[in-house]
């Protein structure tokens, strides 16, 4: 019930902050996922990685182009320990595309617990920047994440769910605290549905609000598993 109070609570913050925001992107954007991962078999290593086309439309004007992988160990049932580097190409809304790099290497944090259906998710995650033409960056993540079973079907491993999370991300290096600690918030809504134990499927709505303004977007993404012997 804690968990629950603390999850709303940060919700509600979002939405005052969403609220009060002067400038709004009345677009509605679309961003395009692949999530992956590759458990080695009578191990507790895993292997993830995730492909991502960000669009500032639902189809066109490209935000970003993220290709991301990581290693994560299983330190016990419910922490896992991980990190890994992501590329990152960003582009800025409209014309000209202004494009920049950016390298980037990440550490994590993830636990988990069961409350009857619902599956109760945190993920800590601090973030070393390396952008192009720009100094060194750094940042903090903190993502608080519900999953609720609606439907399941045991014989097929089949189930739907209903999913929600909000993360916020604050600036670590002094250079960018200065400026702001805050930098963005990422509320989302979805469902997925899993076809099997291995492959689903999951569509939801995402506000990223910024410092600024405030981006909305649909989210469409693939989720596959593998296993390595």
């Amino acid at each position: 019930m804690k968990k629950a109070v603390v999850f709303l609570t940060i919700i509600l913050f979002n939405f005052k902050g969403f609220s009060n925001n002067p400038k709004k992107d009345p677009k509605l954007g679309g961003w395009y996922m692949y999530f992956g991962n590759v458990k080695i078999e009578n191990t507790k290593w895993i292997i993830n990685y995730d492909v991502q086309y960000r669009n500032y439309e639902i189809i066109s004007d490209l935000n970003q182009l993220l290709m991301r992988t990581s290693v994560q160990y299983a330190l016990f049932d419910n922490l896992t320990l991980g990190g890994g580097y992501a590329f990152v190409h960003t582009e800025q809304l409209g014309i000209p595309d202004n494009p920049f790099n950016e390298n980037r290497i990440f550490q994590d944090v993830i636990t988990q617990q069961k409350i009857a259906t619902a599956t109760v998710k945190h993920r800590f995650r601090f973030e070393q920047r390396f952008m192009e033409n720009q100094d060194f960056k750094s940042r903090l993540r903190y993502q608080l994440g519900l999953d609720v079973l609606i439907y399941q079907n045991t014989e097929k491993n089949q189930n739907l769910y209903a999913t929600m999370y909000n993360e916020i991300f604050m600036n670590a290096d002094e250079t960018s605290r200065k400026s702001n600690v805050f930098d963005r918030d990422r509320l989302y809504f979805g469902a997925g549905f899993k076809f099997n134990q291995n492959l689903g499927v999951q569509v939801g709505w995402m506000n990223q609000m910024l410092q600024k303004t405030s981006h909305q977007q649909l989210m469409f993404s693939l989720h596959h598993n593998l296993k390595l012997k």
